[in-house]
């Protein structure tokens, strides 16, 4: 079983991206982090959209991936971050050996303009977010991601919301995942 993982910065529209193509990742089960997370866990709430302590939620999350494999035959698509931000409100990586011991085969990493990202979390949440920041973690996770390309040999894309259904399939069988005709 191939696990991929699904990343983008807060508020980038993974959710609506994912419901977008899910007729054409039919046969990939979709796990979000954060309810993975809070099934063995009550919610830690530092802030809007920090983590009060990253290390434990990975340890956590990496107990749900493994009860969620050894429960199921299908590759899976894990929607959540390669980088988050922490209590302090300063952009941190998710722990390395997170990905190792999650078995992430790949790396699907969503990407959007800055600004209509900071207009989709004001709208959408109410909540302000200032257009650095978001840069900031767009930038961080995508050399995070090639450093765990060049590290532990994990591939990695970059996609927009210009991707379709059909493409963003072709793209997890790319990295070995998904039914196989």
């Amino acid at each position: 079983m191939r696990a991929i993982l699904f990343s983008g910065v807060h508020g980038v529209g993974k959710g609506f991206f994912l419901d977008k193509v899910k007729d054409n990742i039919q046969y990939y089960n979709v796990y979000s982090a954060s309810n993975l997370i809070e099934k063995y866990q009550p919610s830690t709430d530092a802030g809007y959209k920090k983590v009060s302590n990253v290390k434990n939620n990975q340890d956590v999350l990496i107990k749900a991936i493994k009860e969620a494999k050894a429960n199921d035959i299908n590759d899976f698509i894990l929607d959540g971050h390669l980088c988050i931000f922490n209590a302090e409100g300063k952009v941190e990586r998710i722990p390395e050996y997170f990905f190792e011991e999650a078995q992430i085969n790949g790396i699907i990493l969503l990407q959007d303009e800055a600004q209509i990202i900071c207009n989709r979390i004001n709208q959408r949440d109410s909540n302000k977010i200032s257009v650095n920041d978001i840069i900031c973690m767009q930038e961080e996770e995508q050399k995070y991601a090639d450093e765990l390309k060049d590290k532990l040999q994990i591939e990695y894309k970059i996609i927009t919301h210009e991707c379709t259904g059909k493409k963003f399939e072709e793209l997890l069988k790319s990295m070995g995942g998904g039914f196989i005709e």
